[in-house]
């Protein structure tokens, strides 16, 4: 008898949560001059938002954004009337949520576009190398800040790694989401909780580097070494787990909470399996915060729906879509 590789529980991340003040900005930055679309908007009723986020009794008003119509790599937009703490962008070596990347098809060109729009870069494009094993891989990258604190962080690959917004749109000059990152104390238990022992993504690479050019990206203090270990599953986007070796920053988990919080405050995951990833969760020292719900919104769709936390503190909700 041969044995089988089990089938993940999860195929990536389906979307990144951002709270926001106002859909408005929001729209103008993502849809007006990045070039996603609205594929769902409505509320996530009350009951199942306070069951899910503690966001209170009142119906949760919310956007989902898609590149090309692309079911994964979304932004939910979900409206936050009282934040528990202010909009405030996230450091590199702070802990917790850090920016969502995605491709830019030419990254000088996104550059001086959206820079003629009044989008300053926190950092213009830069290119940098990681070594990973015996080669080095060339990477360019800028930073945008967008509304709410989010932070966006423009890629333009060396090599691209499939997309479902560039397959469907091939003149696109933006893709999907491509990976999400998060800054955390505990590498280690991330990769465990994500990787093939636990919700079943790929470990493609985990390197510890360190680069100028990494360093002027993501405003580190020269030389820092920093660990970056990248996951993906069949489809984008991907998840960046870094923990820089040395002091961190700002503890921003308790501030970063979906429905509650402003910017990027969590992470959708879309699973096969609720009750198998909640156990995976038990097992590789997440935290199940909420039982299943049943619910049919725009960011969902008719689904059940749990959240946990990461062993580091990251929020995910869980949802597995219902006939």
């Amino acid at each position: 008898m041969t044995e089988t590789t089990p089938q993940p529980l999860v195929e990536g991340i389906t979307a990144a949560i951002v709270g926001v003040t106002e859909f408005g900005p929001h729209l103008d930055f993502f849809v007006g001059e990045l070039g996603y679309e609205v594929a769902a908007e409505g509320v996530v009723p009350g009951a199942v938002a306070d069951a899910l986020w503690a966001s209170g009794p009142a119906d949760v008003e919310a956007v989902a954004l898609a590149a090309a119509g692309a079911g994964t790599g979304r932004i939910h937009l979900v409206r936050v009337p009282e934040p528990i703490a202010p909009a405030d962008p996230p450091h590199n070596l702070d802990v917790g949520l850090v920016g969502i990347d995605m491709y830019a098809r030419d990254i000088e060109a996104a550059h001086a576009e959206l820079g003629r729009s009044g989008r300053d870069w926190a950092t213009p494009p830069t290119t940098y190398g990681v070594a990973v094993g015996e080669r080095e891989v060339q990477v360019t990258q800028g930073v945008c800040p967008a509304p709410d604190g989010t932070v966006v962080v423009f890629v333009q690959p060396a090599a691209v790694r499939g997309t479902e917004a560039w397959a469907a749109d091939p003149e696109r000059s933006y893709t999907e989401l491509t990976s999400v990152v998060c800054h955390v104390p505990d590498a280690d238990a991330e990769v465990g909780f994500w990787g093939p022992e636990g919700l079943g993504m790929a470990v493609w690479y985990d390197v510890v580097f360190s680069s100028p050019g990494f360093d002027k990206v993501a405003g580190l203090p020269a030389g820092t070494k920093m660990r970056l270990a990248f996951l993906a599953g069949e489809k984008t986007a991907r998840i960046e787990v870094t923990s820089a070796a040395g002091e961190h920053g700002v503890d921003r988990r308790a501030t970063q909470r979906p429905a509650r919080s402003l910017g990027h405050s969590g992470w959708s995951v879309r699973t096969r399996d609720l009750e198998a990833a909640l156990e995976s969760v038990r097992r590789t020292g997440g935290r199940v915060l909420t039982s299943p719900v049943e619910t049919d919104d725009p960011l969902h769709g008719r689904a059940i729906v749990a959240t946990a936390d990461t062993p580091n503190g990251v929020s995910v909700t869980l949802w597995q879509p219902r006939d």
